[in-house]
C-alpha cells in the first residue's frame, strides 16, 4: 500500500508538472495557441474579403482528418507515454542543471578566486543571464538536434518523432525516450555551466527574467505560437524575424519529406543557431506543398512497443556498419 501511494503521488505531481500553469500543456500556453490560431484564421479570411465564421474556425483548426488520423492515434499514445510516465523516469537521469551551476560557480572560485560581482544595474545583469540562459538553451537544443539527424544511428530514434504524418500539438511528445533523455540532459549541462559563468560574473543571486517560472521568451513562445510548430497552421515569419525566430512554418518544412528541407530549421524557439550554422531555411508567406513522414511504411509506428524497441535494434545494425557520412546524412530513407 506505502509503494501504491508513494505511486500515486509521484504521479500526481508528474500530472501537475505536465499541465500546471507554468507548463508547456498548461491551460495559458494551449489557450495562446487557440488565439493566435482565431487571428491568423481572422487575418486570412480579410484577405479573401470575408467576415469571421465561428463554424468555420472550428471546422479549420480542428480538422477531422487529422484528428481522425491513425497517426494522430499514435501521437495520443506516445504523449501518454512519455508525459506520464517516461518523464519521471528520465527526470531521475536527467543532469541538474541546477547542481551543474552550482559546480560551475565552486570551480571557478577554486581555480580564479572570488571576485566582487560586476556592478551593472540589475536590469543590465537580467537581461544578460536571460539571454544567456536562452541562447545555450537554443544551442543545446539545436546541437541535440543536429546529432540526431547527422548520424544515422541516432536518427532511428528521431526517426519515431519524424514518422508522424499529420500533425498535432500531441505530436511534440511523439518522441522516443532516448531522445527525450538525450535532449534533456544537453539542456541541463549547457544552461548549468552557462548560469554557473553568469553568477561567477554577476554574483551567485544573478538570475534571469522568468515568465511562469521559466524563461520568459521561452514562455512567450509557448504562450503563442509554439503549439503551432505541430499542426497544420502555416503561419511563417520571414526578412529578419525568420532569421531570429521559429515559426509554425519553419518547424512544418522540418518535418517535409521533400530532400530540400532535409536537416532544415533544427532550432527550437529561435532560428538564430540555424541562421549561424547553415540549417536555416526561411518558409514562404503562402503556404508551400508540404508532406509529413519518413517515406517508410507507418505500420513500423503503428504500436508503442514496435515504436520502442525498433529503433534499438535498427540502431544497433548501423553501429556495427560503416562509420558516418561526412555529410549530414538524408533524413529520410526509403
Amino acid at each position: 500500500m506505502e509503494l501504491l501511494h508513494a505511486y500515486f503521488i509521484a504521479e500526481g505531481h508528474l500530472l501537475a508538472i505536465t499541465f500546471g500553469p507554468g507548463s508547456p500543456y498548461g491551460a495559458p500556453s494551449l489557450l495562446g495557441a487557440l488565439i493566435v490560431s482565431a487571428a491568423w484564421y481572422v487575418q486570412r479570411r480579410r484577405a479573401r474579403g470575408r467576415g469571421f465564421s465561428m463554424r468555420g474556425f472550428v471546422r479549420s483548426t480542428f480538422t477531422s482528418r487529422i484528428l481522425a488520423h491513425p497517426s494522430t492515434m499514435i501521437d495520443l499514445k506516445l504523449w501518454t507515454l512519455n508525459g506520464l510516465v517516461l518523464m519521471l523516469s528520465c527526470g531521475s537521469l536527467a543532469v541538474s542543471g541546477l547542481a551543474l551551476r552550482h559546480a560551475t560557480l565552486g570551480a571557478l572560485n577554486h581555480a580564479f578566486g572570488a571576485h566582487d560581482p560586476l556592478a551593472w544595474p540589475l536590469w543590465s545583469v537580467m537581461i544578460a543571464v536571460t539571454l544567456g540562459q536562452l541562447l545555450s538553451y537554443e544551442f543545446a537544443y539545436w546541437f541535440g538536434h543536429y546529432l540526431f539527424h547527422r548520424f544515422e544511428w541516432l536518427w532511428e530514434f528521431h526517426k519515431v518523432h519524424h514518422s508522424a504524418e499529420v500533425m498535432t500539438t500531441l505530436t511534440e511528445l511523439r518522441q522516443h525516450p532516448v531522445e527525450v533523455l538525450a535532449f534533456m540532459n544537453l539542456i541541463g549541462i549547457a544552461t548549468g555551466v552557462t548560469l554557473g559563468l553568469l553568477s561567477y560574473a554577476f554574483g551567485p543571486g544573478a538570475e534571469p527574467f522568468t515568465l511562469l517560472n521559466a524563461n520568459i521568451v521561452l514562455m512567450l513562445f509557448l504562450l503563442t505560437w509554439g503549439h503551432l510548430r505541430h499542426s497544420h497552421i502555416w503561419i511563417s515569419f520571414t526578412g529578419l524575424a525568420g532569421r531570429l525566430f521559429q515559426s509554425p512554418a519553419h518547424h512544418q518544412i522540418h518535418h517535409s519529406n521533400n530532400p530540400i528541407h532535409f536537416n532544415k530549421n533544427l532550432g527550437f524557439a529561435l532560428a538564430v543557431w540555424d541562421w549561424v550554422f547553415g540549417t536555416l531555411y526561411i518558409p514562404s508567406r503562402e503556404p508551400e506543398p508540404v508532406v509529413f513522414g519518413v517515406g517508410e511504411p507507418n505500420g513500423d509506428y503503428e504500436t508503442v512497443t514496435r515504436t520502442f524497441v525498433r529503433p534499438f535494434l535498427r540502431s544497433a545494425e548501423h553501429l556495427t556498419q560503416a562509420a558516418p557520412h561526412p555529410e549530414p546524412a538524408p533524413r529520410t530513407q526509403a
